[in-house]
C-alpha cells in the first residue's frame, strides 16, 4: 500500500487529453476522495494533466459524483 508516484501517474498520459480524462476518472473511481489529502490529491492530479474544472467537473457529473 505505498502511495502513488503523482509525477509517474501524470507522465503516463503522455500529454495526451484523452488519457489524462482516463486516468482522472480510474483515480476518481479507485479512492474515495473523503479526505482532504484525497482531495489535494486529485486536485494536484487534474493540475498536472492539464484538466480544467469544467472537465474535472463533467467526469463527475458523468460518474454521479457531483
Amino acid at each position: 500500500q505505498k502511495p502513488m508516484d503523482l509525477d509517474s501517474v501524470i507522465r503516463s498520459a503522455g500529454g495526451d487529453p484523452a488519457m489524462a480524462a482516463q486516468i482522472y476518472t480510474a483515480s476518481l473511481l479507485a479512492i474515495e476522495v473523503d479526505t482532504e489529502a484525497e482531495k489535494q490529491y486529485m486536485q494536484q492530479l487534474a493540475t498536472g494533466l492539464g484538466l480544467n474544472p469544467q472537465v474535472t467537473g463533467n467526469i463527475k457529473n458523468y460518474l454521479g459524483m457531483a
